[in-house]
């Protein structure tokens, strides 16, 4: 008895903190991909310092390899460029510019293909192909806002999912109450 009691309660109680975060992301969607975005960069550009000095470390142990020397220049310059600008963001969104771009021709060619074999619904690979240029050239030609939409739409995306599954905790607390 004092088992189920204890179900009970922690599947109510955790529905509730699951509704609670899932509105709070809703309501402070923008800062939260604000402090994801910095932690990103901080990450990144650490990341590329460090490795920066790893390379320029194993050139001074060894002068041969002046390939080291410049890799590990342009990664330090890198990551100083990460903490001066948002260039977190930036990359992600051109980066999946491309692949956007690169994933709707190919949607396209499949569309011709599946035009040209009689194939039935084939004009929904040229729509969805058509799409993806279109998002694809949006990433390239604005990566910064394409990015924070992306990441404000992830950020309501994982919001939801919180209210639902805080719903189904509640509801499963509830009928395991009545068992």
């Amino acid at each position: 008895m004092e088992e189920k009691k204890s179900v009970v309660a922690r599947s109510i109680i955790l529905g509730i903190a699951f509704i609670a975060l899932g509105i709070l992301g809703i309501i402070f969607r923008q800062p939260i991909v604000d402090v994801v975005s910095a932690i990103l960069r901080w990450v990144v550009g650490g990341a590329l310092i460090v490795a920066g000095i790893v390379n320029i470390i194993l050139f001074v142990k060894d002068r041969s390899k002046v390939m080291n020397l410049i890799i590990g220049i342009l990664s330090i310059i890198a990551g100083i460029l990460m903490f001066i600008f948002n260039l977190i963001v930036w990359i992600i969104a051109i980066f999946l510019g491309v692949i956007l771009l690169l994933d709707g021709g190919y949607k396209i060619k499949e569309a011709f293909a599946a035009n040209k074999a009689k194939a039935k619904a084939w004009y929904v690979s040229l729509i969805l192909g058509a799409i993806n240029i279109i998002l694809g050239a949006l990433a390239l030609v604005s990566p910064l806002r394409f990015g924070n939409t992306l990441g404000v739409a992830f950020i309501i995306v994982v919001s939801i999912v919180l209210i639902v599954s805080g719903i189904q905790n509640m509801v499963h607390g509830v009928m395991i109450s009545k068992v």
